[in-house]
């Protein structure tokens, strides 16, 4: 695959995940316990024999920078294999920053014509799926195609989506980009290949008509002048890009949806354990259909939940339906619930989080956190005693006061 070069879009800031990306971007987002979510489509260029990609990244890439480093946990280095971080740097107004996706591999021409590839596949850092590209990029190329989107079939719409329509013989006939009423139940993986000259075209089209996005702006357009084609990808896909979504692909591990025994998926193994190398983890209590990371000791009881490296549950503690980051410390009889706790957390003795008020939404994020889920941010330091409420959201530089955090509650 010499001839494909690969853009990962890392993205920026996503604004639905709350205090989750108060300070990483949503590809960092650990997932699985271990994992962060870009390393799903690194591992899926490395696997699919693609050697040389450029990650685009501009809002706090330090954790990415950190994350990826030279690329040798996904055999990403050598003398024709490399990996590349490309933050936005044609000037110094923020508004010189990547306005959208198209924008941002625009800002990048001259990186991609430093490799004179056939093809520039570009895919999202943000979605959890497991996929081989050779069968993609043989369908285009055998389409003749100019342009091909990946898409995979969801029976629920929603118009958080793109959609295509895809006629015989793969043809796309028509996309939409979050319609109110979505034309099909072909979703848009935000995974594109195209033939590079046509790419650099169009970009440099688009960027003279102030158009920055591949959904919005580009793909419409050329249905219509070009040899567009849809793939139809088959197999488990998530978009974890709100606090829900982000919650249910997480649990779909503790469910069984997914077994990532036969994903063979990469991480950076030696950031895992900058800080010391980790003991097996201890369990001295009761743990049912969780998972459980190494250097995680278990005094209390943990159900249907995740527990990242570091983490200690302390006896007669109670952590049920959460998902729990790297180092966290829950007390002594103290009861977790439906939540999702950032690093580095430090939850006193007999509190109770999440076990009330489930059914009333943020006050400011209603659309966002109402499902009973509750979200502590970076550093967080709950005191003992503490009450708080579900749909509730703490930010990392927040200073819990009172011993009670009414439900719907936000914190900064």
């Amino acid at each position: 695959m010499s001839n494909v070069l690969a853009m990962v879009l890392a993205g920026g800031r996503v604004d639905e995940l709350l205090c989750l990306t108060e300070q990483r971007p949503k590809s960092a987002l650990p997932v699985f316990a271990t994992y962060r979510i870009i390393d799903f489509v690194l591992s899926n260029l490395m696997h699919s024999g693609i050697s040389n990609v450029g990650v685009l990244s501009q809002y706090r890439p330090h954790a990415l920078v950190r994350h990826i480093g030279t690329g040798e946990h996904w055999d990403f280095i050598g003398r024709s294999r490399n990996i590349r971080m490309l933050p936005p740097y044609r000037g110094l107004k923020a508004s010189d920053w990547y306005k959208g996706t198209a924008d941002a591999v625009y800002q990048n021409i001259s990186y991609i014509e430093s490799f004179n590839p056939e093809h520039v596949l570009i895919a999202s850092a943000d979605h959890v799926y497991r996929m081989d590209y050779r069968p993609f990029i043989a369908f285009h190329i055998d389409n003749n195609a100019d342009a091909t989107i990946s898409f995979t079939r969801r029976k629920h719409r929603s118009s958080r989506f793109g959609y295509g329509v895809i006629g015989r013989g793969g043809r796309l006939l028509d996309y939409q980009e979050k319609p109110s009423d979505p034309p099909s139940d072909w979703v848009s993986m935000t995974l594109y290949l195209f033939n590079y000259h046509f790419l650099i075209d169009i970009l440099k089209r688009n960027a003279r008509a102030g158009s920055h996005e591949f959904g919005r702006d580009i793909i419409p357009e050329i249905i219509s002048m070009a040899r567009v084609f849809g793939y139809k990808h088959k197999g488990y896909w998530a978009y974890a890009r709100t606090v829900d979504s982000y919650y249910a692909t997480n649990m779909d591990i503790v469910r069984r949806k997914i077994a990532l025994k036969d994903w063979q998926v990469r991480t950076n193994l030696l950031e895992r354990s900058a800080r010391a190398d980790r003991l097996p983890a201890h369990i001295n209590g009761d743990v049912v259909n969780s998972i459980i990371s190494e250097g995680c000791a278990i005094q209390g009881k943990v159900r249907d939940s995740i527990l990242s490296p570091g983490v200690i549950v302390e006896k007669d503690a109670e952590v049920v339906d959460s998902i729990i980051y790297h180092d966290t410390i829950i007390g002594k009889n103290t009861q977790v619930k439906k939540v999702i706790c950032d690093k580095d957390t430090r939850i006193g003795d007999g509190c109770s989080i999440g076990y009330f008020g489930g059914q009333i939404a943020s006050r400011e994020f209603g659309d966002l956190l109402h499902s009973g889920i509750t979200l502590l941010g970076r550093n967080t330091v709950v005191p003992c005693n503490t009450r708080i409420g579900a749909n509730t959201s703490v930010y990392s530089s927040a200073e819990i006061t009172s011993d009670c955090v009414e439900p719907g509650s936000t914190l900064r």
